[in-house]
C-alpha cells in the first residue's frame, strides 16, 4: 500500500510536518528557556532580593513579530495546498457518486454504475460529483489525502490524480447510522490497459461474468441490503428475506399483499410505497436510477433463492 498515492499526498504531508517540526521546535525551546531562567534566577535564600525589572520594548516586539511571521507562513503554504485541491482541471473525468445508508454509488459516463468500488485511470485528474440520498456522509481515502462531506440536497465535489496503479481503502468517517462503521469501499486505480478492457467489458482481466444470482447476491452487499434485510429470519431495520417470495405481509393500514417480482422491484424503487405493518417508514432509501433494470433483476432472482428448505 503507497502512503501518498497522489501528488497532492506528499504536499499535504510536508505542509503537515513543517507545522508538527516547528511546533515541537518551539516547545523545546520555550520550555528550554522557562528551565533555565528557574535554575539561573531562582531565589537563593531569605536575604536574596528580587530585581527590579523594567521589561524592554525590543523583547516585547521580537516575541510578537515572530509569531506573526510564523503564522503567515503557515497560512501561506497551507491556502496553496488547499486552493489546489479545490480547484480540479478542466479536464478530469468526472464520475457521479451518491452516498446512502450504507453504501457508495458511482456512475460513469460511458453509462455504467457500479455499487461499492470506485474504478479510475492511473494519472488521469478525476473529479467526483457527490450528493447523499439520505443523511450527511464523508468520502475519504487516506492514501490520497481527500475528504469531504457528502450531504442531501447539494452537490459537493473533490478531485485527485491517482500516480500509483492499485487498490486503496473508502471510508465514510461521517456517522450515519448504525452500519456506519459498514460503510466501505475501495478505490481501484487501473493503468491505461486495464482501464480500457474495464471500460469495455465491464470486468477486470480474467475476471469472468458472473451468473444472475452471484450478480443479484453481489449488489445486495455492496447497496448495504444486508444491514437491513436478514438472510436467516433474523428481524432487522426491515424485514427478513429468507423466505421471502410467495410470503404474504400485511401492509400499515392492515392491506396484505403477497410478494412477487413487482412488488420488490416497487420496493426497491418506492420503499415508502407499501411498508409492512411493524417497520419504521423512510429507513430504507430510494433506488430508483441508481439500480439498472438488470440489477434489479439479478437481485430478484438472488431474493429467489433464499429459502429455509
Amino acid at each position: 500500500m503507497i502512503s501518498d498515492a497522489t501528488e497532492v499526498a506528499a504536499r499535504v504531508d510536508l505542509v503537515q510536518i513543517f507545522i508538527f517540526l516547528m511546533m515541537a521546535f518551539w516547545f523545546i525551546a520555550c520550555n528550554a528557556v522557562l528551565v533555565y531562567f528557574m535554575l539561573r534566577y531562582r531565589r537563593k535564600g531569605p536575604d536574596d532580593e528580587v530585581s527590579d525589572i523594567k521589561g524592554s520594548h525590543m523583547l516585547e516586539v521580537v516575541w510578537t513579530v515572530i509569531p506573526i511571521i510564523l503564522v503567515f507562513i503557515i497560512f501561506y503554504v497551507g491556502a496553496n495546498v488547499w486552493k489546489d485541491l479545490r480547484t480540479p482541471p478542466e479536464d478530469a473525468y468526472e464520475i457521479s457518486v451518491t452516498a446512502q445508508k450504507w453504501s457508495w454509488s458511482f456512475k460513469y459516463d460511458h453509462g455504467a454504475i457500479k455499487g461499492g468500488d470506485l474504478f479510475v485511470p492511473q494519472g488521469v485528474p478525476v473529479k467526483l460529483n457527490m450528493i447523499s440520498n439520505d443523511v450527511i456522509h464523508s468520502f475519504f481515502v487516506p492514501e490520497f489525502r481527500v475528504k469531504e462531506d457528502v450531504v442531501p440536497s447539494m452537490y459537493t465535489n473533490v478531485w485527485f490524480q491517482a500516480e500509483h496503479a492499485g487498490v486503496y481503502n473508502i471510508f465514510c468517517t461521517e456517522y450515519c447510522g448504525k452500519d456506519h462503521s459498514h460503510m466501505l469501499g475501495k478505490v481501484h486505480v487501473l493503468d491505461p490497459d486495464t482501464w480500457e478492457h474495464w471500460v469495455n467489458t465491464g470486468l477486470m482481466p480474467g475476471e469472468k461474468q458472473l451468473t444472475p444470482v452471484e450478480a443479484g447476491e453481489a449488489l445486495f452487499v455492496e447497496r448495504g441490503c444486508k444491514g437491513c434485510h436478514s438472510i436467516d429470519g433474523t428481524k432487522l431495520v426491515g424485514p427478513s428475506v429468507l423466505d421471502l417470495m410467495g410470503r404474504e405481509e400485511i401492509l400499515e393500514g392492515g392491506e396484505r399483499v403477497t410478494v412477487d417480482d413487482n412488488y420488490i422491484m416497487d420496493s426497491i424503487k418506492y420503499p415508502d410505497r407499501q411498508i409492512v405493518a411493524g417497520y419504521p417508514k423512510g429507513q430504507m432509501p430510494s433506488f430508483d436510477g441508481q439500480l439498472t433494470n438488470e440489477d434489479i433483476s439479478n437481485i430478484i432472482t438472488y431474493l429467489k433463492t433464499i429459502s429455509s428448505e
